[in-house]
Formats: C-alpha cells, structure tokens, sequence
C-alpha cells in the first residue's frame, strides 16, 4: 500500500508539471527543474522518509549522505540505528562508502576505514605494523621468507581490479624474487612470486629452490626443505612421511632418466596445484624445486574459506570448502599470464645461479640489481635499476619535505 500510494503521488507531480508545460510551451517556471531532471531533493520531505523507511539501514545511510539537505531531512536517527546493527551490516556500508574514497579501505577487525597506505605491499618487510594488520593472520610463502601475506594485501589488490587505478594496488606489488644464502645449512633457497587476477580471485603462483652440492643431494629428503607446502600437507609429511616419499621419487627418476618431469598434484583441503622436481645443476650442485598455484579467493571477507583454509584454521560448520579439479588452478593462471612456466622456471634457474656479493647493491648486467634486505648479509632482494632509483629519489624527497616543514 504504501508503495503505491508513493507512485501514485510521484505519477500527480510529474501530471502537474507536463500540464503546466502544453499551456506555456515552455517548462513551469516556479519549478526547478523539468519533468525529464526531477531530482530526488524535489520530493516533499515526507516523501523522502518514506523511501527511506523502506531501504536497508546501510543504503538510508548513503542517502542521508548525499548532501546537506538529505541530511537534515533524515536527521540522526540513522545513524543511531546504523550504530546498533551487528558488524556486518556496519562494514557493508563502510564498504559502499570506499567506493567514494580511493585513499582508504575497511577493516572488518575493527570496522572502520583505514588509509591505504598503512598496508605496505607484501613484497616488502614493513618496519612497523598497525595494530589491526599485525592481528590479522598471516599465510606464509616460505618458512624462510620473510614476506607475509594478509587479507588486507588480497583486499587492496581486489579494490583496484574492481573500482579503478585510484583505488587499492597493483598486482606487481606481489612480484617479488628473493635469495637466502644460510651459513648455518649450507644451501641457497630462492623464492620467487608471481599474480594474476582471473575470473575475480587473486592466483598466485610460487616457486622455492633449494641448491645443495651434490654430495649432500640426500638432505632433500633428510632435512624436509619443502616441509611448508601447506598446512594440510606439512602435516601429513610430518606423521606418515609422504613428502619425504615424494621427494625421494623424484631423485631417483632425475637419476635414472637425467631429468624430472612430474605430474601435478593438489591439496585437497586447500586451493593449490603444484608439482614437486629434482634439477641436476652440472657443477653447482643439485636442486629441488617446488612450484605452487594457490587461489586466495575473492578478497571481499577474512571468512572466505578459500583464504581463510591457507591459514591453518578449521572452517565453521556450516561452511565448507570443495575440492577443486586438479590442475585448474594451474591452467587457469597459464592461460592468462604472459610469462610460460617454463620461462618462468629458466628465469628462476638464472636468478638462482647469478652472482651476488655481500654489499648493498649488486648490479647485474641485464638491468637489474640484488639489493640486501635489511642490510641482512644473507639475504637478497631483485629488483630492476629504476625502480630501485625511484625508492631512493622517493625517501630523499620525503626526507626533505619533513625536514623543511618542521
């Protein structure tokens, strides 16, 4: 009833001003705009609650938003009434509400907004966190990287694929190569990440080399390098042995046929592919290479269970996560990337073999440079020569504009 009371009232308003338009030829000029440009503010005021009556506690919200005038005409009993809602009604108005500011996103720990740049992107090992990223759960490339990925990371990436270039950060953000040499374990690991975006989910895809001499090529299976292939896995290798299995089989087909080429494989609790090789490296020793493709869902809540099983927590009951295909994660970001795994695993060969030195910066003939990571001797970043000048040129600036504005 009161629906069609209101189109009725709407259908005797815009009756009055085509009338008053025939007689004239011209548009009714106590009026402010014509029958094409009625605005929503020229509604009476009762007109305007009773729309609001009938909108979600989130959308009269955004309405009472539009200008002063909606404002006045809702008055606060909007915002007493958005104040009592549970969580999830407040941080989907939040969410409506980013949409209009490029500089911030939600935070579904706290529910408010928080600034864009607080979250530093995944590839680099931020100094400080905030108090709400260092309580949100981190999934883990690499138990030897120090590069952690947080929901927040997903969310930003999603924001720009979805709202514009204004919003969130790219997708290089998760590019990212880095080079541990341990003293204390004697080998070289390199962690190399990769992103795409397909079909509204963030893939990304991983590699990890572990290089040891060939007198020591049985520690690859002793010493379980690649325990942290997941949770699920990492903990069925650590009660019935299935990743040292695993690994021993590739040894023994790279020795018997000269090289490894394995079929994928798939956790079954967890959206991830990968396939697990042995590489003969000639003089440098040999190498054993686990590659990952991992979906880590939609980015529009921590409780997605496909990001939310990448962190080692049980699901609620009433969600459950289904398996995937095996091998369509992997086909789906092949299909889209523009670097072929095989590349992408030659490259990683070079990047593994490289020279490096224990300074700042090591520059490598191709254009790009090894930069140590927090001045650590033991670990190396890769990055290319203008990116790394455009970070120094950025800390310089910011230096001075500090210093001059004190």
């Amino acid at each position: 009833m009161a629906w069609r009371w209101l189109w009725r009232s709407l259908e005797r308003m815009t009756e009055s001003h085509r009338q008053q338009e025939d007689r004239t030829g011209f548009p009714d000029s106590r009026s402010k705009t014509n029958t094409n440009t009625l605005k929503l503010s020229d509604l009476p005021p009762e007109l305007i609650i009773l729309i609001a009556r009938m909108l979600s506690t989130q959308s009269a919200a955004c309405l009472s938003l539009c200008n002063r005038a909606m404002s006045q005409i809702l008055g606060p009993n909007i915002w007493r009434c958005l104040k009592i809602q549970n969580p999830g009604i407040r941080a989907s108005f939040l969410s409506d509400l980013s949409k209009d500011l490029p500089q911030h996103f939600v935070c579904y720990r706290c529910v408010q907004l928080h600034a864009s740049s607080a979250v530093q992107w995944p590839r680099t090992i931020p100094k400080a966190l905030t108090r709400c990223l260092g309580e949100e759960p981190a999934f883990v490339h690499c138990s030897q990287s120090a590069s952690l990925l947080r929901f927040p990371h997903i969310q930003l990436a999603m924001n720009r694929h979805h709202l514009g270039p204004s919003h969130g950060f790219p997708l290089e953000a998760f590019q990212s190569a880095e080079v541990i040499e341990s003293d204390l374990y004697g080998n070289i690991v390199l962690l190399s990440v990769d992103a795409h975006i397909v079909s509204n989910e963030l893939l990304m895809r991983s590699q990890q080399w572990v290089l040891l001499p060939h007198n020591r090529r049985d520690e690859l299976v002793t010493k379980r390098l690649f325990h942290h292939i997941c949770h699920h896995i990492w903990a069925l290798g650590k009660a019935g042995d299935n990743l040292p299995t695993l690994m021993k089989s590739r040894l023994d087909l790279l020795e018997e046929q000269g090289r490894c080429c394995t079929s994928t494989a798939q956790c079954l609790k967890c959206p991830m592919d990968f396939v697990m090789d042995a590489v003969d490296l000639g003089e440098r020793g040999i190498a054993g290479c686990l590659t990952r493709w991992i979906n880590l869902g939609a980015g529009l809540h921590p409780a997605d269970p496909k990001w939310r099983s990448h962190l080692g927590k049980s699901l609620p009951r009433e969600v459950t996560y289904e398996p995937h295909a095996l091998g369509s994660i992997r086909s789906s970001f092949e299909n889209r990337t523009a670097i072929p795994f095989k590349d992408f695993t030659a490259r990683n060969i070079y990047n593994l073999l490289s020279r490096r030195e224990r300074k700042l910066i090591t520059r490598r003939a191709d254009g790009f440079i090894w930069k140590l990571v927090c001045s650590d001797p033991h670990r190396w970043c890769l990055e290319h020569a203008e990116q790394s000048l455009g970070w120094v040129l950025a800390r310089i600036s910011q230096s001075l504009s500090s210093k001059y504005c004190q």
